[in-house]
């Protein structure tokens, strides 16, 4: 008898079973969740077992939906900056970093859709990184660690000396690259010191990839070996610490938690915000009881399994060899979205590819002794010139100007070379060598110099031809002596104005050589596109002005930084 009841009793435990998969299969509520890359195993595994369940929403089953996705890409879709044909509608978002909800939220259709529930499901600090034989060889974290690890020699950083680079994951995809990105800017201030200080920050940094994982740490600490002996320090999460430390227990990564007095420059956390972001009701309703699972016992263990902490902050059990449990960690204040869009917005201007047109002085006053050694203008403006043109990378787009045309009285400007790519072909060499070796031959001569006329011209021309995804400006190398008969000085000032367009920005930088010229002019000039001129006496003063100018990229109305 007992024997035929558990039959019974089996029978229609499986007979509901069969029911509830048949429902299932009918209608079921299909929710279609994006995961950031680094949780979207752990979530997965915990999909899996959701949807076994067979939980329900309105009658129907619900069924989870895990695909893997780049943060930064997710919250274009959402945003609407990127087309979404081809591609289901997301109806849930697990990004690695709330950073993304405020980028999404940033445009309408993301301030519409995002749904933010309060539910975080899982918590990483982040860490400065780098090898074991990197550290002991520099001694870098001998000391504890701080952000002014990754600044320039000059602004605060480590010691020249030690040859330490930076590696840091492109702020544009990398939740961790803009969470250092704003530390290093909390860090720095707002000074027009701390301008060139962090423009010198993102100009020497190695942008990456996200080391997201135990491979592409792997990856990293390879780099510091033979044969390529790079003294690096990189940012990653603890998770993928914890990742790379368990697949190599024998040589864990040196990694410590930043640390500072104030708790602004403490250490982040990518803190995974779950959120919805379907306009649907019952989709809306399915996503967020399964963000509500996230919070159960069950999927909790999973992650803190896998290496996270769980959504209060709790770790599992850390590698012994880590030495990640002993540290103390002391989490950063959260950044505001405000402070998220002006930093990556700054690290966006400040890597944009240049598209310079550079009119160069040969008129007479350029031949007037420059007091340093036996140098006359046009050679240190030759030497300025030699030492400035390598600053600009193969994403560099220039041309090159004579003012005024040597060979004709009459003409304002020569063009020498068109604008065009550095590195393209021009004639038998490259179009950065050309200029190089024109720069080298150029003389002073006896043409009357009219400024305005050339740097009206040339404005115009960059107009014309304005191109998007670059950073436009007219570079004028000058001792700043008109002639009679030039254009007037408000008449240029006025013309520029009404050409200006901050919408497509085009800049005027004006270097000027020797005190011939009034430099008070020079800076109206500049003023008027929003760009900045400099006076310079010694060509090794043109890095530093290079720094100042890349940054003028920064500048909104009062130049505030970023």
């Amino acid at each position: 008898m007992a024997l035929a009841i558990s039959v019974i009793a089996m029978a229609g435990l499986t007979t509901r079973a069969v029911i509830a998969q048949a429902s299932c299969s009918k209608r079921p509520v299909i929710v279609n969740l994006a995961v950031s890359y680094d949780i979207a195993s752990s979530i997965q595994t915990i999909a899996r077992t959701y949807n076994a369940q067979n939980e329900r929403v309105g009658g129907r089953c619900v069924q989870i939906q895990v695909t893997q996705g780049q943060p930064s890409a997710v919250a274009a879709q959402i945003d609407g900056q990127t087309s979404l044909q081809g591609i289901p509608p997301i109806d849930a978002w697990i990004p690695d970093s709330s950073l993304w909800v405020d980028v999404a939220r940033n445009y309408g259709p993301g301030a519409q859709l995002v749904q933010q529930t309060g539910i975080n499901i899982a918590k990483s600090p982040i860490m400065l990184v780098t090898s074991q034989q990197v550290a002991r060889k520099t001694g870098v974290f001998s000391a504890p660690a701080t952000w002014n690890l990754l600044l320039p020699p000059a602004y605060g950083g480590p010691p020249a000396s030690l040859n330490l680079s930076v590696d840091i994951p492109d702020p544009n995809d990398s939740a961790v690259g803009l969470s250092t990105l704003i530390e290093i800017n909390r860090l720095l201030g707002t000074s027009p010191a701390a301008r060139a200080a962090f423009t010198k920050f993102v100009l020497t940094t190695e942008r990456t990839a996200e080391f997201n994982s135990a491979a592409a740490l792997q990856s990293f600490v390879g780099s510091t070996g033979a044969p390529f002996y790079r003294r690096a320090i990189a940012e990653a999460s603890e998770q993928a610490v914890i990742a790379y430390d368990r697949a190599n227990p024998g040589q864990p990564l040196a990694a410590r938690y930043p640390t500072a007095p104030s708790s602004a420059l403490a250490t982040p956390e990518l803190d995974y915000p779950y959120v919805v972001t379907s306009p649907q009701s019952v989709q809306a309703q399915a996503a967020l009881a399964f963000g509500r699972y996230l919070l159960g016992t069950y999927a909790q263990s999973v992650l803190r399994y896998d290496g996270f902490r769980s959504s209060t902050g709790v770790p599992d059990q850390l590698p012994g060899n880590s030495g990640l449990s002993g540290q103390p960690l002391q989490l950063a204040s959260k950044p505001s979205p405000s402070e998220t869009a002006t930093n990556l917005s700054a690290w966006k201007k400040l890597g944009l590819g240049s598209r310079v047109l550079t009119i160069i002085d040969t008129s007479a006053a350029m031949g007037a002794p420059a007091g340093l050694a036996n140098l006359n203008l046009e050679q240190v403006l030759t030497q300025t010139a030699s030492r400035g043109l390598p600053l600009f990378p193969d994403t560099t787009q220039m041309g090159l100007w004579e003012a005024p045309d040597s060979s004709d009285a009459s003409a304002n400007y020569k063009s020498l070379v068109p604008l065009g790519p550095l590195p393209a072909d021009w004639g038998v060499i490259t179009r950065r060598e050309q200029i190089e070796q024109i720069d080298l031959t150029l003389k002073p001569n006896n043409n009357p110099l009219h400024l305005n006329d050339a740097i009206l011209a040339g404005y115009k021309l960059m107009t014309k031809s304005f191109a998007a995804n670059y950073s436009n400006a007219v570079l004028v190398l000058t001792a700043g002596a008109d002639a009679p008969g030039d254009m007037k000085l408000q008449s240029l000032i006025s013309q520029l104005k009404s050409l200006y367009n901050p919408n497509k920005r085009i800049v005027v930088i004006i270097i000027q050589f020797g005190h011939q010229g009034s430099f008070q002019q020079l800076k109206e000039i500049a003023n008027a596109t929003t760009g900045a001129a400099y006076q310079i006496t010694n060509p090794a003063d043109v890095g530093k002005i290079f720094i100042e100018a890349i940054g003028q990229r920064l500048c909104n109305p009062g130049c505030s930084v970023p």
